[in-house]
């Protein structure tokens, strides 16, 4: 049934998705990886199959609602959460494949095109790889607190016995389905010390592994699905990283002076980009 209303798709004048309750993300994700890039460009409406409501946003609201709390789910094996601030990430070992993860950037697409603000608990840093921005050390901030204390510490220290207080190499340990595994951080990283003249290296790869290498796979395939519908690289080099996190997942403590001012703002840049087209 599904792969039939995906095949008729592209002779509507929205984007139809028609899912069962039960089965929200195999059906989402089924008709999503079929459906045509111009077709994520119409505007979303969702159908619960069995259901006689007519969707006038509020079906969409409850269909994202209830698939990002199924995607989201640790146990689902996609994502996993940081209790000390209870935001979400890549997880670095997953059976799930490349398609998963790129329809869950489509979905973050689709909701900034159908204006859905989702529950998305990324940190900032995800907004500023999706701009294409490099990381660094400070965006720990709100991925791991506590090993952006440990490294500043580290990098701050000045005392003469740095390798004898921190007794480190260049490598870290993660855990691989429940087991502790020792992951090199530069080639032979084992047998390096770290060291004063060192550590920023360290530091700069210890978050470079965190941030990109370790889930290189799982941000490419989702960066890819979410540049399908929000295809356009020219606008988005318009927003700030905070603009678009806002897009996606909104601000439940709103200064509405403030609100006026990012809404004015964002209005402006589209304009400018659809100028900058047409002129």
């Amino acid at each position: 049934m599904f792969s039939m209303i995906s095949s008729i798709a592209p002779t509507l004048p929205i984007l139809l998705l028609q899912v069962r309750r039960d089965h929200i993300m195999e059906d989402t994700f089924s008709q999503l990886e079929q459906f045509h890039v111009t077709d994520l460009k119409k505007p979303m409406k969702v159908k619960f199959v069995g259901e006689e409501a007519v969707d006038q946003g509020g079906v969409t609201k409850e269909f994202f609602l209830l698939l990002m709390q199924k995607v989201l789910n640790p146990d689902y094996g996609m994502f996993e959460e940081h209790e000390e601030i209870r935001t979400m990430w890549f997880r670095e070992q997953t059976f799930e494949d490349e398609s998963k993860f790129a329809s869950v950037g489509m979905l973050c697409g689709l909701a900034i095109y159908n204006f859905q603000i989702i529950d998305l608990r990324f940190p900032l840093v995800l907004y500023k790889k999706l701009l294409g921005s490099a990381t660094s050390l400070i965006d720990l901030v709100d991925f791991s607190p506590a090993v952006l204390h440990s490294l500043e510490q580290l990098l701050q220290y000045e005392g003469d016995d740095f390798q004898e207080t921190f007794s480190l190499a260049f490598e870290i340990v993660r855990e691989r389905f429940e087991e502790p595994v020792v992951v090199e951080l530069v080639p032979r990283g084992s047998s390096i010390p770290v060291n004063v003249d060192n550590r920023e290296e360290y530091v700069a790869k210890y978050v470079d592994y965190l941030l990109n290498v370790s889930v290189q796979m799982q941000f490419t395939a989702f960066k890819a699905g979410f540049m399908r519908v929000f295809g356009n690289r020219r606008i988005l080099e318009l927003f700030q990283p905070e603009e678009l996190m806002a897009m996606v997942v909104g601000n439940e403590n709103y200064d509405w002076e403030e609100l006026e001012k990012v809404q004015l703002s964002l209005c402006c840049k589209i304009c400018q980009f659809f100028w900058s087209i047409y002129c």
